[in-house]
Order: C-alpha cells, then structure tokens, then sequence
C-alpha cells in the first residue's frame, strides 16, 4: 500500500512540475520578500531572467528565480508559452475584438491590474463632498500659470486636439 501511495505522490508532482507556467522578466526586476512596493528586494532579476511561476496574486506573481523564491510584478513577466499553445496560437489566430475595432486608428490597449478603494457597497453608499470638489478645483492652473511655468522650463510648445466620441479629432475650441 505505501509503494502505491509513494507512486501517486511521485506522480502528482511530477505532473506538476510538467505543468508549470514559466516565463522571463523584460527588464531588471526586484524580487521581493513579498507582495508590497515596499518589501524587502531579495535579489534583483537581470534582464530575461527565466522565472517559474508559483502564484498569480492581484498584480503579482510569485516566482521562482535563481533558487530564490519571491514576488515580482504582472506586468515584468513575459510568460512562455507552451508547445502545444503555440500550435493553437498559430493555427487559430486571434480575431479583432470589437473594442479593439471601436478603438481611434493608432491607439493602444492599454492594461489595468485591480482598482483599489471602493466595493459594491461603498459604491452604492457614496455621497456628493464638495469641500473635496473645491480643494479638487484649487489644484487647476489657468492657461496663463501655464504658459508662464512652459517658459521657466525647456518644454516645447504642442497642440493636443480633443477626441470626438467616434475616436476623431475635432477643431479646436468644439
């Protein structure tokens, strides 16, 4: 009975480790202690660093790395992706999306990892401050502070058009 259970165990983690998700980081990348901004950095991860991926965590990933485990950001970890994902990848490729199609010519899908702050509830218990409005508002600058703070520094003047809601640009001052 023991060599049987020895077996499942040796199995099992076996599968496992065949079915790892591994990847590389795309740039020089701390390995944390954990999940924080401001952990503890173990180690820095040079550049396409191959990591194992142990644990997906909101926008981190904990990861296996040059005997180290640790914690490194979604967005610094290209995954690889296995044999038979690339056969269906490059058999079946995927089609536009209808909000990419509805997106203005040019532009870039952008990637949102968690939104922090209000739940349902909050949401639906929400009330208007407008003393926070006006403090808000006291952040503005005028066209004219503007201009003044553009001089005092090397920017470049640039026109930015407004956008329509079809993605076009509009004239000026519409």
């Amino acid at each position: 009975m023991s060599i049987r259970w020895g077996l499942v165990v040796a199995l099992s983690l076996c599968a496992a480790t065949a079915a790892a998700e591994t990847g590389y980081v795309i740039r020089t990348t701390d390995l944390k202690a954990r999940p924080y901004l401001d952990a503890e950095t173990t180690i820095k991860l040079p550049e396409k660093t191959p990591v194992e991926i142990l644990l997906r965590q909101g926008p981190w990933m904990q990861v296996k790395a040059q005997g180290k485990t640790g914690y490194v950001r979604m967005l610094q970890v290209r995954m690889n992706l296995t044999e038979s994902a690339q056969a269906r990848a490059a058999a079946n490729p995927a089609p536009r999306t209808v909000t990419a199609a509805n997106r203005p010519a040019g532009s870039r899908p952008t990637v949102t990892t968690g939104v922090r702050g209000f739940d349902e509830q909050g949401l639906k218990d929400a009330q208007p401050d407008p003393a926070a409005f006006e403090r808000m508002a006291s952040f503005a600058a005028s066209r004219e502070q503007a201009q003044q703070f553009a001089q005092k520094t090397p920017l470049p003047a640039r026109s930015v058009p407004y956008y329509n809601e079809d993605g076009k640009a509009m004239e000026e001052g519409k």
